[in-house]
């Protein structure tokens, strides 16, 4: 693969994507090519059927090659779901002599000091993000490289997986015949999908309400300081309207994307929809206001609990930046005036990244361009941990805090 290009992957719980990508400029990012199939290999942002979730990412990555014109070796793959945990973390670096300038070597030191943490016997790292640094007490140093000091710190969000949940990855993209380059949560990947830097320097929140996973990240001073996946998603919704009104889930989905909204209130009482339900020769009509209540009902309860994880968190009460909705249940109309309602103390946009011209608008891109976006600007790795190559002792860290520009 043309070492310029970067290739991921977003595997999701419907579908599964594939972006290629290259620089741009100083700061910018050129998309080549873009191919998505559909997938239900995925649950909750873990492998439950390796066959199907291996066959649709030799597919797309196919399809991506044949645009691109070269072949693909190896790609960096989005993680989310239950398994995914991250923790605040602080490491600290003396420097010597006391007083000299500090060198990105003591920059990739003190972060991989910061990762030195016991995480379990079932778990490993995938993440380094640093937060903050702070040279002899001076705090919301961003770029540290160059200051004079004599103590270095950095507070680092450090992401763990299932060690289990990421091998099943690994083999499914082994077996597509690619290797992984780099693992990426996806609420990170999200978040730089849709907010602006600036958002991001404020504190902002993405909400990325996928299949069968809600993730949520918070930024706070340009960098990630929060992520949780809650299990509920856009399946949620097809699975109550094929329950409650007798469909296929074939049928439930039509429904939703077709004639569903999130605020029932808005449909007219006088609209009607016909449902084809199970068994029945011929579609039966009914109030469409009765299919958006239904949806209203669980699309209220992910706003809930959102809402309860971001109280909980140490910094949901400070998000002037705004929340950005993403995802394909986003796409849902009347979603951001839903969780505005249900949350009123934060202010809701529904938000996909912007594409050229020669890709059709479609929702749910948000991870992959965000996957892309990361792996561009973040060409710094950590040292090994362990003496050894492989991917998981290549953690990256954001490279706008390692800048030594």
């Amino acid at each position: 693969m043309n070492s310029d290009l970067v290739a991921v992957l977003d595997l999701g719980s419907t579908k599964v994507t594939c972006l290629a990508a290259s620089a741009e400029g100083s700061d910018g990012m050129a998309i080549h090519a873009i191919s998505t199939v559909p997938c239900r290999g995925m649950r909750k942002g873990q492998v439950s059927d390796l066959a199907e979730v291996s066959r649709a990412i030799a597919h797309v990555v196919k399809a991506v090659e044949e645009q691109v014109g070269e072949e693909i070796d190896g790609v960096v793959v989005g993680v989310s779901g239950g398994h995914i945990e991250g923790v605040n973390s602080q490491g600290l670096k003396p420097i010597f002599p006391a007083g000299r300038k500090i060198t990105h070597q003591d920059v990739l030191e003190v972060i991989n000091h910061s990762r030195e943490l016991n995480v379990g016997d079932e778990r490993e790292q995938i993440q380094a993000l640093p937060r903050e640094f702070r040279v002899d007490g001076q705090r919301n140093v961003q770029r540290p490289v160059g200051k004079n000091g004599a103590k270095l710190e950095v507070f680092s969000y450090i992401v763990t997986g299932q060690t289990s949940s990421l091998q099943n990855i690994e083999r499914a993209v082994a077996e597509a015949g690619k290797h992984v380059e780099q693992m990426v949560i996806q609420p990170l990947a999200s978040g730089i999908g849709v907010l602006t830097p600036q958002e991001m320097e404020l504190g902002a929140a993405v909400i990325d309400i996928g299949g069968s996973t809600t993730d949520v990240a918070i930024f706070i001073n340009g960098s990630i300081a929060f992520s949780i996946s809650i299990p509920l998603g856009g399946l949620s919704v097809t699975n109550d309207l094929s329950t409650l009104l007798k469909t296929s889930p074939e049928e439930a989905e039509k429904l939703k994307v077709q004639s569903g909204h999130a605020k029932a209130s808005m449909i007219d009482e006088k609209e009607s929809i016909e449902v084809q339900q199970l068994g029945q020769p011929v579609g039966r009509p009914m109030q469409r206001r009765v299919l958006c209540e239904i949806i209203e009902s669980r699309m209220r309860e992910i706003a809930t609990l959102v809402g309860k994880e971001l109280e909980n968190s140490p910094f949901g009460t400070a998000l002037p930046g705004g929340i950005a909705l993403t995802g394909g249940g986003a796409a849902l109309p009347g979603t951001d005036i839903l969780f505005g309602e249900t949350l009123s103390r934060y202010r809701f946009r529904v938000a996909e990244p912007k594409l050229s011209k020669k890709f059709n608008p479609q929702a749910g891109l948000a991870t992959s361009v965000g996957l892309a976006s990361f792996t561009i600007q973040c060409f710094d790795e950590l040292s090994p941990a362990n003496g050894v190559q492989p991917w998981r002792d290549k953690v990256k860290s954001l490279f706008s805090m390692l800048n030594t520009k």
